[in-house]
């Protein structure tokens, strides 16, 4: 019992640390829509920016309230629905020998 609360617990922390680390892609927003960008957390607050259905790169503060997390793209910083952004997956680097005299 013990193991499996460490075990929930470690998963929760890490998709959590996820979004206060690297960037973020918008997912689950139609083609023909955008993400808004809010001045404060909240469906009521004002439009402060739009990012694309397909918008990557956004650049996670780490700063949440609740379901919102506090962002920067391009040239407008605001909070977003954390329903609608996820964690990108970081670049795959390729292999290489480091051998200078290996395939010359």
């Amino acid at each position: 019992m013990k193991l499996l609360l460490v075990v929930c617990f470690l998963a929760v922390g890490t998709s959590v640390c996820a979004y206060a680390q690297g960037t973020l892609r918008v997912i689950d927003t139609a083609p023909n829509d955008v993400l808004n960008v809010r001045e404060f957390p909240s469906t009521d607050s004002k439009i402060v920016g739009l990012i694309p259905p397909d918008g990557r790169g956004i650049a996670s503060t780490g700063e949440r309230n609740g379901n919102w997390v506090f962002v920067r793209y391009r040239k407008v910083e605001g909070w977003v629905s954390r329903r609608f952004v996820y964690p990108e997956a970081p670049p795959v680097r390729r292999g290489r020998s480091l051998d200078p005299d290996e395939g010359e």
